[in-house]
């Protein structure tokens, strides 16, 4: 059966369906070459071109020999820890450097503790140590004494010096009173103390006791011959116990425990207590003094006392302007004194 040219016409022999005829070089369509891009070149790609010969001057020699300073850096980030030996590597770098750190602390420390102790040693026995003991108040006890007494040392440190502890040694003496430690930095301790002054006195049981306004016992004697001077001699004294050096009397009468801090208390202030020789306070509704003058003075009872003992002074004063001695001045009423002159 003989076909048309424009008709179809099976493969020939060694042709696959889909081909078209061939061209005379002989090459299918699907053998044709489709490359778009520029002719191929036997140039080497990594060869900069001509146009561009600065890059081939600073492009390095030894890319691929790894010599340089890019290859001898440490690998930083995720590259450090692409093996499970550059971890423990780095981890036991850590521990040494930490254990490093710790010890620098620890040494550090140490310098730092040996430092202030120095310091403080030099403060302690350089700088802030006793050198100069002073003693103020005192009247009869020698200040080497009170100064034993209080148990500060030269040498002492100042800074700590404890005034509760220094009062209380002042204390267990009955002769002292304690009044106040002073620090002058860097090296002076001043030690102000009050001596118990005697007073008054009295005998009993055949024993003459000494005592101060606090009816502390500061001195005893059997030899009741001696008259303490410039003291003033207590009678109708009703004393109950403590008869003992270095302990306040005890009184059985209420009173006349009242009376006697009051009246020796304002003759300490007003500063006659040597002008008074006698106090009889055996009846404290008629208590009665005896000056030095050779006066007999009667102030009823306790009441008022300062102002009777200041008439006392005044109307003595007078007394004695006018050359009269002996007698007897009533300051029952401080206001209206009464002068009786002796028989």
């Amino acid at each position: 059966m003989q076909n048309s040219g424009d008709g179809f016409h099976p493969a020939a022999p060694g042709r696959r369906a889909g081909d078209s005829a061939q061209n005379g070089d002989g090459i299918r369509d699907w053998q044709k070459n489709t490359w778009m891009g520029p002719a191929p070149s036997d140039d080497n790609p990594f060869d900069e071109p001509e146009s561009a010969p600065e890059l081939k001057e600073i492009r390095s020699q030894n890319v691929n020999e790894h010599v340089g300073e890019f290859w001898s850096e440490q690998p930083v980030g995720y590259q450090s820890y692409g093996s499970r030996e550059s971890r423990q590597t780095q981890e036991e770098n850590s521990k040494k450097k930490n254990k490093a750190g710790n010890r620098k602390g620890k040494r550090i420390f140490f310098i730092a503790v040996l430092f202030l102790a120095g310091l403080l040693l030099v403060l302690r026995f350089a700088v802030f140590s006793v050198r100069e003991i002073q003693v103020t108040g005192n009247r009869q006890i020698p200040a080497s004494e009170i100064i034993r007494i209080s148990g500060i040392r030269t040498g002492d440190s100042i800074l700590t010096l404890n005034e509760k502890n220094v009062e209380q040694r002042i204390v267990s003496d009955y002769r002292l009173q304690f009044r106040y430690l002073a620090r002058h930095l860097p090296r002076t301790v001043v030690i102000a103390v009050r001596e118990r002054e005697p007073c008054c006195w009295l005998t009993y049981c055949g024993i003459l006791y000494v005592m101060d306004k606090n009816r502390m016992v500061l001195y005893e004697t059997e030899d009741t011959s001696v008259r303490p001077a410039g003291l003033v001699e207590l009678k109708g004294l009703d004393i109950r116990s403590n008869t003992i050096v270095g302990q306040e009397m005890v009184l059985g009468n209420e009173m006349q425990r009242l009376i006697f801090n009051e009246l020796f208390l304002e003759m300490k202030v007003l500063g006659c207590t040597e002008e008074i020789t006698e106090a009889d306070i055996s009846n404290p509704e008629s208590i009665l003094l005896a000056t030095a003058d050779g006066f007999t003075v009667s102030l009823g009872n306790r009441e008022n006392i300062h102002a009777k003992l200041r008439s006392l002074l005044l109307v003595r004063e007078k007394l004695n302007q006018m050359e009269m001695h002996g007698g007897t001045i009533s300051v029952i009423n401080p206001e209206t004194p009464i002068y009786t002159p002796a028989s």
